[in-house]
């Protein structure tokens, strides 16, 4: 009885081994049902010649259309100001200890903390396209024109120049004040 037990186990493992040497090549993959049939630019924005970002929005309650476009579209207008400029902040704290005494413990903490701030101007950005998910999720595509950027640059160190150069001239005048109010004081 032992013994047909053992050759029936043998028999169903060589099945399994065979079956998995023999089995589809290919590697199943998992695919979010969120993006089938989706464009590939919902996942990998690029247009050629900008700076691309894809905003979203769930469906909202009321189902309004103009409100859900405006949040995608505000929320991939951020993602395209983080892109030009982010100011980061960062505290990462770390403490680790150690006691033998008895069975031994170690003990680690760590705590990371991150605020990022982005403050961008953002003149010429465009919807490229739009597609709405089998959940009811608007994807919104998001352009700004590469030209656009190099002139927003530009024009933001022109204008930090200016501010550096009115603030010399400030510094003169209060200067040259200080030295007019020791001399008449004289």
């Amino acid at each position: 009885m032992r013994s047909i037990l053992k050759a029936g186990l043998a028999a169903i493992t060589l099945a399994f081994v065979l079956a998995g040497c023999f089995g589809s090549s290919e590697p199943k993959t998992y695919v979010d049902p969120e993006f089938e049939g989706a464009p590939k630019w919902v996942q990998v924005p690029f247009v050629a010649g900008t700076i691309s970002e894809v905003g979203s929005a769930k469906k909202n309650a009321g189902n309004d259309m103009g409100f859900q476009r405006e949040e995608a579209m505000a929320s991939a207008r951020d993602n395209i100001a983080r892109q030009i400029s982010t100011k980061v902040k960062n505290m990462f704290k770390s403490f680790k200890s150690s006691t033998t005494a008895g069975g031994g413990t170690f003990d680690k903490t760590v705590e990371s903390v991150s605020k990022q701030i982005t403050q961008q101007t953002l003149v010429g950005s465009r919807v490229k396209d739009m597609w709405r998910s089998k959940t009811g999720t608007l994807y919104v595509l998001m352009v700004l024109d590469s030209k656009s950027v190099s002139t927003l640059m530009a024009d933001s160190a022109k204008s930090a120049y200016k501010n550096d150069q009115a603030a010399y001239q400030r510094f003169m005048a209060a200067k040259a004040q200080g030295e007019l109010d020791a001399e008449l004081s004289k």
